[in-house]
């Protein structure tokens, strides 16, 4: 980026901050040889910053004030961002109501435009001063910044129009040290807060929506496909591909007259071997053809550069070519040209009917590169979706980051170091994750395809949104290419490392019906999570455990209520379980009816949540039960395993047929009705069975149409036996 050369703002003669150094001042550390502003300049080069997070792009490193037209209000601004970012300051530390905590370097950028926006719209209001601001030009700012001015028009979001709304505000806070400020006792909005002015209400719940079942299965999908199946074979070319870049970039010379033998037996030797001649990319064929060549030559397609840099090491330039024409027409004219890359590809499978096709078509080295990235992207998105991970923090994975621990016992665990960027100081904190083992091949194969070298990123800010990047997968994916490789087509939608680590914690917590469940081993996610926090309590995972338990006390809740309601419509659940369920739901209807509503008053579900929020809390979601394990001593699977005092329930050995703490209900039933005519179709049906085995089956199979029957038997609506 191109950066306009710092110049000194008139009018700051006298400020408290004249020539003080930037970077010193914030207590920032700046990489050897890099810029080191100082406050009296109009840009502000922060690109030389020690540790920045990748999330802080170029752009945001530099901090051009001249985009205020006001020299005196570029003296406001530049006053104010370094008051934020150096708040120990002896001016700024003696202010009674200024910030104690020092501004993220992050947010300088996005708080310079916003105060910009601010002076551009007193400029055009007349305003010459601050003291010259009045509260109409703030109501009058405020319709402003409430729309959008990029694309559709349309209602800005609070949030957004807050932050506006506060950096107009808070400049009062420094009125003193400022070189010019608002008229004495004056505030933007009075004594309203940002967040009042703009309507936005704060909420501790997470509204983050995940990515819906119809987005997610295809990505899923196509994105293990493209890791496991195409990325090893896409990764060897990507190397070849990188070495003759290289090779090229080191070639700095002509063809020396002695060479010309041996380049030429270089072109009879592809031809006796068969290989075709390179083609040249389509621009420069262009270029050709203006330069004069004629649009019938055999050689016109033909790329020599590469021919020669692959022979000598050589540049090639037509008079070489002219040359040897004779070899290089007799090698086109018996072995034709094709694309540079991905010849003679392997067979691979596709993804819908396993048929085998080619990984790869001949392609040249732009299409070369796309699909790179689309394998790149790939990998972002699966390590995304199975780890959880923040977007500042996939983005701050390195060539090296993955570590594989083998263990006593044969067991391997496979972790990846990264950095937390959010909540932390400038620069984050190392921290490790543990993963799958999915995460740790796709961040190899994002290694293999990106040749990185160690420390470096793996996946740069090559786009400005996460939806770019996917867009540009996606394009991939629904073209020719991805078609060929029979890859389901995706949808248009909100993929984005925010809503995938939505959808992984709501899918543990909903646990075994959510969809990771049918793409991946969710219990193996759950599992490296849980070790993941247990290995470190304030990591990465800390936060986003935290997320999980919030959202599996949501579902317990929800299935409990859910229970309830089915209970009040006369379908009860069934099982061992059910007779104390039923106790609990009559607990809480005599509750309810002790409750003097008062007139008008309907009962919410709310309080009836309360009420059952010490059942829905010994809720654990088996595959085609309830167990709410609310005594140890009662739990069969404890029984079994011989450990009655165990904090959980064993999921995996439950047999909620004779648990006396499991229930059946409705949704249940599909369950149990597959497992009985799977042991019929599997065993009964089979003559070949031998008598135990047949009995065994026998015992299965009536087990599971009893609970069929039973189920079906609770569902049925009753009389109305308890006067509803």
């Amino acid at each position: 980026m191109s950066v306009a050369s710092p110049t000194s703002s008139p009018g700051v003669v006298g400020s408290v901050f004249a020539g003080t150094d930037v970077l010193a001042a914030a207590g920032l550390a700046a990489l050897t040889g890099t810029p080191r502003p100082t406050f009296d300049q109009d840009v502000w080069d922060l690109s030389g910053l020690a540790r920045a997070p990748a999330t802080m792009g170029p752009h945001r490193k530099i901090l051009d004030f001249t985009q205020i037209v006001n020299p005196r209000w570029r003296a406001v601004a530049r006053e104010y961002l370094l008051a934020r970012v150096a708040p120990h300051h002896l001016a700024v530390a003696t202010l009674p109501g200024a910030f104690r905590m020092p501004l993220n370097p992050t947010s300088l950028w996005g708080e310079l435009a916003r105060l910009a926006r601010w002076f551009d719209h007193l400029e055009q209001a007349g305003v010459a001063s601050l003291a010259e601001v009045a509260q109409h030009h703030c109501d009058a700012y405020l319709q402003e910044v409430s729309w959008t001015t990029t694309g559709t028009r349309r209602r800005a979001a609070p949030v957004v129009v807050a932050a506006f709304v506060r950096s107009a505000q808070v400049l009062t806070l420094y009125s003193e040290i400022l070189s010019d400020s608002y008229p004495p006792g004056f505030r933007p909005w009075g004594t309203r807060g940002a967040e009042e002015v703009a309507g936005y209400v704060r909420t501790n719940i997470n509204l983050v929506r995940p990515v819906p079942d119809a987005l997610l299965r295809p990505l899923l999908a196509d994105t293990l496909y493209l890791v496991g199946t195409i990325g090893p074979h896409l990764s060897a070319e990507a190397l070849r591909a990188r070495d003759a870049d290289s090779r090229e970039a080191a070639s700095r010379r002509g063809v020396r007259v002695g060479e010309l033998p041996q380049l030429a037996a270089a072109i009879e030797g592809r031809r006796q071997a068969g290989v075709p001649a390179p083609r040249l990319a389509a621009a420069i064929v262009s270029r050709r053809l203006a330069a004069g060549w004629e649009s019938q030559d055999p050689l016109l397609h033909v790329a020599w550069h590469s021919v020669v840099v692959g022979a000598l090491g050589a540049m090639g330039h037509r008079r070489d070519l002219e040359r040897l024409r004779p070899e290089l027409e007799r090698w086109v004219a018996e072995c034709g040209i094709e694309e540079r890359w991905c010849r003679d590809a392997a067979s691979v499978a596709r993804l819908d009917t396993a048929e085998p096709v080619a990984w790869a078509l001949p392609a040249d080295r732009n299409h070369l590169s796309v699909m790179v990235s689309t394998v790149t992207s790939a990998c972002f998105y699966l390590t995304s979706a199975l780890s959880g991970m923040r977007s500042s923090e996939l983005l701050e994975l390195t060539s090296g980051a993955r570590q594989r621990d083998q263990r006593p016992g044969g067991t391997t665990r496979y972790r990846v170091t990264s950095r937390r960027i959010k909540g932390e100081p400038f620069g984050g904190v190392e921290d490790s994750w543990v993963v799958l083992e999915d995460v740790y091949h796709a961040l190899g194969v994002a290694e293999a395809l990106t040749g990185a070298g160690l420390g470096e990123l793996l996946f740069t800010k090559s786009s400005n949104t996460a939806h770019e990047r996917y867009t540009r997968m996606r394009t991939w994916i629904n073209g020719p290419s991805g078609q060929r490789l029979g890859l389901i087509a995706l949808p248009d939608g909100p993929v984005n490392p925010r809503a995938l680590r939505r959808t992984l914690a709501l899918s543990i917590a909903q646990r075994p019906h959510g969809l990771m469940a049918a793409k991946v081993h969710l219990k193996h996610v759950s599992v490296a999570t849980t070790e993941g926090y247990a290995a470190r309590p304030g990591g990465h995972q800390a936060a986003f455990l935290a997320e999980v338990s919030a959202a599996e006390h949501a579902e317990q809740a929800r299935l409990t209520l859910a229970a309830y309601h089915d209970y009040r419509r006369g379908s009860l659940p069934s099982g061992k379980g059910a007779r104390e369920l039923l106790a609990c739901f009559e607990a809480v209807d005599r509750a309810l009816a002790d409750h003097d509503a008062g007139p008008g008053t309907v009962i919410e579900d709310r309080r009836v949540e309360r009420l059952l929020r010490a059942k829905a809390e010994t809720l654990h979601v088996g595959v085609a039960n309830y167990c709410w394990f609310s005594d140890p001593r009662k739990a069969l699977c404890l029984k079994l395993a011989g450990t009655p005092d165990a904090a959980e329930p064993l999921i995996g050995m439950c047999d909620s047929a004779r648990c006396p703490q499991a229930t059946h209900h409705a949704e249940h039933r599909q369950a149990w009705a597959d497992h009985a005519t799977a042991t019929k179709v599997a065993f009964l049906d089979n003559p070949r069975l031998s008598k135990p085995e047949r009995a065994r089956a026998q015992s299965v199979f009536d087990r599971a149409t009893a609970v069929v029957a039973a189920i079906d038997l609770a569902a049925t609506p009753e009389a109305d036996s308890r006067g509803r």
